[in-house]
């Protein structure tokens, strides 16, 4: 459980639209498991075949992806430089094999 602070304390009375769900899990969906691991490889005839794939449109699919990117660096910012990432990158954490 994270403590309930800035941003985070907001997020308990989000409602959630089932629709929006549907839609995110057909995009995934219709992506190639490369593209799922590269997202920056996701030129134009890309989106248009995933839209094309997961019965969206072109401008759904870059909202995703421009969303995915917003979160990828918040959470980079949270690990790597922020109050978090400097109090969790004193401990070392055993590899897993």
């Amino acid at each position: 459980m994270m403590p309930q602070v800035g941003i985070l304390k907001d997020l308990k009375n989000v409602k959630v639209d089932e629709k929006e769900i549907t839609h995110v899990v057909a995009i995934i969906d219709s992506m190639t498991p490369k593209e799922r691991n590269n997202h920056m490889i996701i030129n134009g005839a890309r989106r248009r075949r995933i839209a094309k794939g997961s019965g969206t449109s072109v401008q759904e699919v870059n909202a995703l992806l421009k969303q995915y990117a917003q979160a990828r660096k918040m959470m980079k910012s949270f690990t790597g430089g922020g109050f978090l990432g400097k109090r969790l990158g004193k401990f070392k954490l055993p590899m897993v094999q």
